[in-house]
């Protein structure tokens, strides 16, 4: 679109604010609102698949259901003759991408500053069901006050998965992308969570975790290389703080924290520990200081406090004493005397477990993951230990006193589920010969080797065999089969009428080849006597029968006798 030029009849072109593989945004106004927004034209390849745009279409409607401070919001999406454009909030400011590139490396305090923020958004998002699935600093605005906003929700889940790359353009974008994304398996909120993973060690180290000549080799190294610790990048990085940025990057999504909001926990207790002076973000052009005009009600509203505070002093203290004197006789005891109200002194918490990484719940509030030490008011605590899915959760109680430390070490014990599916639904399911129930069916095991059996009755197979468990949820999924035989039917004589069932077949001799069980047969022969009986099938069978005459034939005796002589028949 060219600046100056007005599309669709109402949005006036303002600038071009960028173009990717999916198409050109620009800033325009709607003359029909008289508002600034953005205006996202998608490329032809794209518009010209029905299946991506019908899925823009749905995801939208789900994308627009979302508005939290933090995610620029979701317009529509139209058509204007053969081009297909989304609109959407128009945000000012700078990309985060772009503020890497001009100051480098950020401080832990103006990174958890920004990581917070992505994460109350995506708390939200997710909370919906919406997964963003191209989460990237190109894609989070920072505006002049400073606060963060995600863009570009809804949009890159509506592509299809059938791979890296749909028509020639990325789904996602390589230096992002989570392994599942890479693979093209199911995704959920822990793809957004490992994104956030990579863009929290950009933020603080001022380089990608992985790098390569092509997308496709960056997108490899995501599903097959580990990161490298941001601390050898950036010394300045706690411990606590790099645990963190791995964790979000682990390779498996069990081992990934499963929740945002369980990020974020631990981002505001690795905050606590971090100067405020070191979370202001970057001066930047848009980034104003306090102007003169802003410092006079601050030096106004100082005076007033003083005053107030000299007030409330004289009044209280000075003035009180003389009337505490007046009133001696009418107060049983002087208010000196009164016994100071003593604030507990806090203990501490430690609790470390084998192995690490493990979510923490005190008094059912998630705290972080292990290892992790708490300072805490003495008391009796309960806590829980979750590694989820791989190992089971420990529950147990902490007495903490009084400026001591409480210890606690465990020992996680592996978790072994087993998932089983059939093709048809419904099969009963045995586990070292006990039933357990029918399929679908998930069950925790007490180790990592069983024998599975898995029936559906007559007239299917039947699967039974020993498995070997890795810890957390194993799935097993098999298709079972129908079981059948033939039936061959003979009569003497021939072309008698068939039915199996109640099903005629054909005229003897005949022959069935889909058969299992217990059936009901019958033949039938004009001037023939009908047979009619049960069969049972369960093996190829083969049955001749000998059909009865009705009407016996009319014969002819002749004898001949010398000689001549009486002769009788029947008596």
């Amino acid at each position: 679109l060219s600046v100056g030029t007005t599309f669709a009849g109402r949005y006036h072109v303002i600038e071009e604010l960028g173009r990717g593989g999916m198409g050109r945004v620009y800033k325009v106004v709607d003359s029909e609102v008289k508002e600034s927004m953005a205006l996202k034209l998608l490329n032809p390849a794209v518009a010209a698949d029905k299946t991506t745009v019908e899925r823009f279409r749905n995801e939208l409607k789900f994308a627009r259901k979302i508005t939290h401070k933090n995610i620029c919001r979701m317009y529509d999406l139209n058509k204007e003759k053969e081009n297909y454009y989304i609109t959407m909030e128009y945000m000012p400011g700078e990309d985060l991408k772009s503020s890497i590139r001009r100051v480098g490396q950020l401080s832990a305090g103006k990174a958890i500053f920004i990581a917070k923020q992505i994460c109350e958004g995506l708390v939200e998002a997710h909370r919906l069901g919406v997964v963003h699935r191209d989460l990237k600093p190109q894609n989070i605005m920072i505006d002049k006050e400073g606060n963060i906003h995600i863009l570009d929700f809804g949009i890159a889940r509506s592509l299809k998965a059938k791979g890296i790359t749909v028509t020639g353009m990325l789904i996602g974008t390589p230096d992002y992308m989570s392994p599942e994304q890479v693979e093209a398996r199911e995704i959920d909120q822990r793809s957004d969570i490992y994104s956030l993973g990579v863009i929290l060690y950009e933020m603080l180290t001022g380089k990608l975790p992985f790098e390569g000549d092509t997308p496709l080799s960056i997108a490899v190294k995501q599903k097959t290389e580990k990161p490298s610790d941001p601390r050898d990048l950036n010394p300045k990085i706690s411990e606590d703080l790099s645990r963190v940025i791995l964790r979000c990057m682990a390779k498996e999504k069990n081992k990934r924290y499963q929740k945002a909001e369980h990020l974020l926990t631990d981002l505001e207790n690795i905050d606590k520990g971090i100067p405020t002076t070191d979370k202001f973000l970057p001066e930047i052009e848009f980034k104003k200081t306090t102007s003169r005009k802003h410092l006079i009600p601050w030096v106004l509203l100082f005076i007033a406090m003083i005053t107030i505070t000299g007030y409330l002093f004289y009044d209280k203290v000075l003035r009180g004493g003389t009337k505490e004197q007046e009133n001696s006789d009418m107060i049983a005891e002087p208010i000196a005397k009164k016994t100071p109200v003593l604030t507990p002194q806090p203990g501490f918490m430690e609790i470390n477990s084998v192995p690490e990484g493990a979510d923490v719940y005190i008094d059912n509030k998630y705290e972080g993951i292990t290892p992790i030490k708490h300072e805490i008011l003495p008391g009796i605590y309960k806590i829980r230990i979750k590694k989820d899915p791989d190992h089971k959760e420990i529950a147990d109680e902490m007495e903490v006193k009084t400026g001591e430390t409480s210890l606690k070490n465990y020992a996680l014990v592996a978790a072994y589920f087993l998932e089983v599916k059939t093709i048809p639904e419904g099969a009963t399911v045995s586990i070292d010969g006990n039933y357990k129930g029918k399929t679908p069916i998930k069950v925790e095991l007490p180790r990592s080797t069983c024998r599975l059996k898995i029936e559906k009755g007559n007239g299917w197979s039947y699967i039974d065999e020993s498995l070997t468990l890795n810890p957390g949820i194993n799935s097993f999924e098999r298709s079972l089969k129908r079981i059948t035989y033939s039936l061959s039917i003979k009569t003497y004589p021939p072309e008698a009428r068939v039915s199996i069932g109640g099903e005629p077949i054909g005229t003897t001799p005949v022959k069935r080849m889909d058969l299992f069980g217990n059936y009901n047969i019958k033949i039938e022969k004009e001037g023939y006597e009908t047979i009619e009986e049960p069969i049972t099938v369960r093996s190829d069978t083969e049955k001749t029968y000998d059909l009865i005459n009705l009407e016996p034939e009319v014969g002819k005796i002749i004898l001949k006798v010398h000689p001549y002589a009486n002769v009788f028949i029947d008596g």
